[in-house]
């Protein structure tokens, strides 16, 4: 596997972009052209599969099953069948292999608001750019462009539009709805509000109110949210039954990611994915039971960030990480062999935009669990020789 080990950069290049420089590197994985088609390849065809597993399990009641609460099985209905008002608008596949002949295999899909859209939008064109490496031609990297071609489509579909963007208060989500919002620039404008300061009136929807909390200042009908649909619904059970009470009064109201996208979201998909297709050469073997084989990982259905994951080996735990995803149903999967220069474990990750892949990132780890805490690395397209 190669990597570019590049000097580090200046801390005032991470603060001309507004960003932490926590547990990021000069780093950069080449890889071949082939290999980053061979990349978005596998999402796509795994973004196919995501979307018949999530039409068998709407279609056969099986929403209990992933995780999901009852009153959403409409709204989850409703936008699914009419997606093209309703579209998915970013999401992240995370693959291991990929390099050096090693299989990729899919490990999850980050559905709904996914993390590193601000790193590998800007942060490794950023590192490229600085390094003389030519990231405009040889890196894999629309991802800034298709959110914009994402707001020109959803603008086509919605003529009409007052438009929200928020997020929880959190300087990450804050800096990735910042660039969410650059790409929808003035097509689809709008006012950005963090999700504690969101009103959804019983009557008229989701709006703003003014510094008292009496009067309505403005109704929206277009709902960018940087919050998961689950988080909603296992922590802010209140938030989430009115925001779907309000998507069910008013037929107009479009929320990006749509209700589906919580289907998407649950690990629990995995399974019925294998059970689908378990010819395909990029899923691993999973199941809602433990598996029968000798190395496998164990993970909580609506997990993020890498938490609460745990590899096993021959019955023994090689590692376990910690966090807040506790008491949750858990899928267990096959273990994939991961991509690795013989002192990290690479793991790849392709966002995906209304089925279509924009975009290459990678994270690095000296643990085979991988987290938000370990390292982001930028790629680079190898020149041919």
């Amino acid at each position: 596997m190669e990597i570019l080990q590049l000097p580090s950069v200046p801390d005032s290049f991470y603060d001309s972009l507004g960003y932490p420089k926590e547990g990021k590197c000069s780093d950069i994985v080449v890889i071949s052209e082939a290999e980053a088609e061979a990349f978005y390849e596998a999402a796509a065809e795994c973004f196919r599969m995501v979307d018949a597993a999530t039409e068998y399990v709407i279609e056969n009641g099986l929403l209990r099953q992933m995780g999901i609460p009852a009153y959403m099985d409409a709204v989850i209905k409703r936008t699914y069948e009419d997606y093209r008002r309703h579209p998915h608008m970013i999401g992240r596949f995370d693959f291991a292999g990929g390099v050096d002949g090693v299989p990729i295999k899919l490990l999850e899909f980050n559905a709904d608001t996914p993390f590193s859209i601000f790193e590998v939008s800007t942060v490794q064109y950023a590192l490229a750019k600085f390094h003389g490496l030519d990231p405009d031609t040889r890196q894999c990297n629309r991802l800034f462009e298709t959110l914009q071609d994402f707001f020109v489509y959803l603008r086509q579909q919605h003529p009409h539009t007052s438009a929200l963007f928020t997020n929880a208060a959190d300087g990450e989500d804050d800096l990735t709805t910042q660039i969410i919002r650059e790409a929808a620039g003035d097509v689809m404008p709008g006012d950005y509000l963090h999700w504690t300061d969101v009103c959804i009136d019983r009557h008229q929807g989701v709006c703003s109110v003014d510094a008292g909390g009496q009067y309505i200042r403005n109704l929206y009908n277009v709902v960018i949210k940087m919050v998961p649909w689950d988080l909603l619904f296992l922590e802010d059970e209140l938030m989430a039954r009115e925001l779907v009470r309000s998507m069910d009064e008013h037929p107009d109201l479009v929320v990006c990611n749509p209700p589906y996208a919580a289907v998407y979201q649950s690990k629990a998909l995995a399974a019925v994915m294998w059970d689908l297709f378990p010819d395909s050469p990029y899923l691993l073997r999973s199941s809602m039971k433990p598996l029968q084989t000798k190395s496998y990982v164990r993970k909580p259905i609506w997990g993020r960030e890498g938490r609460n994951i745990a590899v096993f080996e021959n019955g023994d735990c090689l590692a376990q990480t910690d966090g807040f995803y506790k008491n949750q149903p858990e899928l267990f999967q096959e273990r994939a062999q991961m991509a690795s220069d013989g002192r990290h474990f690479y793991q790849a990750g392709v966002f995906i935009s209304m089925e279509e892949p924009c975009a290459l990132g990678f994270r690095r780890s000296t643990s085979p669990v991988i987290t938000t805490d370990d390292e982001l690395c930028g790629h680079i397209l190898r020149q041919p020789s």
